[in-house]
């Protein structure tokens, strides 16, 4: 198999575990976006687009779905009216933390968790140089 279709493989995979967890969400890259929210503190919805990939317009709709459901707020920077800075709530935080555990013991469980530090470093390099390619 491919070393990319191993990749998706891996990563459908994981979507459709996410699915089967008691604490999935209908919002799969909404429980991501949520997460790194809470990861980072003072992010922006234009650092969202950037750390992911995605346009503002994809971010912008994402995070219109989180403030409904009442997991983030968007408050305007001081320092530039125009930035929204992106503040998880305490029920996005409850969430932030179920997510962050069901993820870490599907890793535990596929064995991503005994992945080096240099090997996960490595594939992070690869996703750097894919987003790069595509500039």
């Amino acid at each position: 198999m491919p070393f990319i279709a191993l990749i998706h493989h891996i990563s459908r995979n994981k979507l459709r575990y996410s699915q089967k967890n008691p604490n999935h969400i209908d919002m799969v890259h909404e429980g991501q976006y949520l997460m790194e929210i809470y990861k980072r503190k003072n992010l922006s919805q234009d650092d969202l687009a950037t750390i992911f990939g995605q346009s503002k317009g994809t971010i912008a709709k994402a995070l219109r779905k989180l403030e409904d459901h009442e997991y983030v707020e968007r408050v305007i920077d001081e320092n530039n009216r125009r930035k929204y800075i992106l503040n998880i709530t305490k029920k996005g935080e409850q969430l932030a933390i179920l997510l962050e555990n069901d993820l870490n013991n599907w890793e535990e469980q596929v064995g991503i968790d005994k992945l080096d530090d240099y090997a996960k470093d490595q594939l992070r390099e690869i996703a750097r140089k894919t987003e790069e390619i595509l500039k």
